[in-house]
């Protein structure tokens, strides 16, 4: 039996100076701006900026610049926390680019001797490609470098949430900045902060999640941040920062702009429930700020309500995988793009003469009616009221006939050509989403529940 072919390896690529640079992910703990109390080292040579404080463990920054002959007339804007053989260290970046997947067959050692000083022995050509891209050893640089802490003293923060601050005393909170808006999340419950990897799946941008992402070998659900904001724009450009939240195995992602902090607030700051200027299903609490809105403090509890099953793993458990679908679909549009089984729909339909239309408020709303095989039938719609329609797509559930007014019709999925995957929005039943198979696995629909079927069929 042949042994299996190696897979291909996440890589964070940053800029320094003109120098584009990858570092396998696996060493990548967290990416931080600049933080504002670095302390330089008296006496500091080489590459040693200086050393600063995070998440009460000092630190020490490396600074490449001095040692590539660039100018370091202004500091970098970005630290990576770097972790390898139970070392950590900052690394100064002026910028962090992308998350690449890259093949071991495109990684090529140039360098062979095994002087310390050469932290960089590897080149990758991205996809193949005539791209180079030069690769960091981070714990040979720690070693050229001589400086690292240990990471037996990383604190990630006490057990205490939210929920708890009104017993008195201090909660430990992260902080970070989202759309200029602060959020605070309980310490404990932020496993990592990194470049956001791409969406392995994207929902679109009109949910609670925004779709899924890979985090170290795992599924995970990424919060459409929109959300906090009531309504669901589409950006012109996502965060470039991941938060992943973990607790009891579960799992969930947050986009953000900045990470601004972790620290000790006292409790008595905290408002709770309807205290607080912001009254949002996921917000717990608020706190107010000396200057600036109120900071956000989100509910654990319903955040990680979002999480579905696939993003939990048990002990040495392999993630849950998304079910390939037997069923054929159509997609179309319903004011929000649908995915509809094959198997459930009788005949689509031009709009007829007599049609009735139903008043919509944004859900499933019945009301309307049309003639249809010389007996009514009873439409309803899913976007809002008087949007543009141009067919009725009749569906048969528990022995009823309904009529799905779409404004037009997408595509064809064959069978066995989609995945099925399943998530709990919070507020609402489990949705079903159906992914088709591409390269950027990115076209996700969201299947048409039963549920919102039967609840049209029973209109009078």
């Amino acid at each position: 039996m042949s042994a299996p072919a190696p897979a291909a390896q996440d890589y964070v690529q940053v800029r320094i100076g003109l120098l584009q640079v990858g570092i396998a992910s696996l060493h990548v703990r967290q990416a931080l701006p600049l933080p504002a109390g670095v302390l330089p080292m008296p006496g500091a040579t080489g590459a040693l900026a200086g050393v600063f404080s995070h998440l009460g463990q000092v630190i020490p920054l490396i600074d490449l610049r001095g040692w590539l002959n660039m100018p370091a007339d202004a500091p970098c804007a970005y630290v990576l926390l770097l972790a390898a053989e139970g070392r950590l260290a900052g690394l100064a970046v002026d910028a962090i680019c992308s998350v690449r997947k890259i093949h071991p067959d495109h990684i090529e050692q140039v360098c062979h001797d095994d002087e310390p000083d050469r932290f960089f022995r590897h080149v990758a050509r991205h996809a193949g490609g005539d791209e180079l891209l030069n690769l960091l050893e981070p714990q040979r640089l720690m070693l050229r470098a001589q400086a690292w802490s240990r990471t037996a003293g990383m604190q990630t923060g006490l057990d205490a949430r939210p929920r708890d601050a009104q017993a008195g005393g201090s909660v430990p909170l992260a902080l970070f900045e989202l759309a200029g808006r602060v959020l605070a999340l309980p310490a404990t419950l932020v496993a990592e902060v990194l470049p956001c990897p791409p969406l392995d799946t994207a929902f679109g941008w009109n949910g609670q999640l925004a779709g899924v992402a890979r985090w170290r070998g795992r599924q995970v659900y990424v919060l459409n941040g929109a959300v906090l904001d009531g309504a669901v724009p589409a950006p012109s450009a996502p965060p470039p920062l991941l938060a992943v939240l973990e607790r009891d195995g579960l799992c969930l992602g947050l986009r953000v702009d900045k990470t601004l902090a972790v620290r000790d607030t006292d409790s008595s700051l905290i408002l709770h429930g309807s205290d607080g200027p912001c009254a949002h299903a996921l917000v717990a609490a608020t706190i107010t700020a000396a200057s600036g809105p109120p900071q956000l403090v989100l509910d654990d509890a319903a955040l990680l309500a979002l999480c579905p099953q696939a993003s939990q793993a048990t002990g040495d458990q392999a993630p849950a995988h998304d079910e390939r679908s037997g069923d054929a679909y159509i997609i179309c549009d319903a004011g929000e793009e649908l995915a509809l089984p094959m198997s459930a729909i009788v005949t689509i339909l031009p709009l007829p003469a007599d049609m009735q239309a139903p008043a919509s408020d944004g859900m499933a709303a019945p009301g309307g009616s049309c003639t249809w095989q010389g007996r009514t039938l009873p439409l309803f719609a899913l976007g809002p009221q008087g949007a543009p329609t141009a067919r009725i797509v009749v569906i048969e559930h528990a022995a009823r006939h309904v009529g799905l007014l779409v404004r037009n019709l997408i595509t064809l999925v064959p069978a066995y050509a989609a995945t099925k995957s399943r998530f709990r929005q919070f507020g609402g039943p489990p949705l079903t989403m159906i992914t088709l198979d591409s390269a950027e696995r990115a076209s996700s629909y969201r299947l048409l529940e039963a549920a919102e079927v039967a609840a049209a069929g029973h209109a009078p």
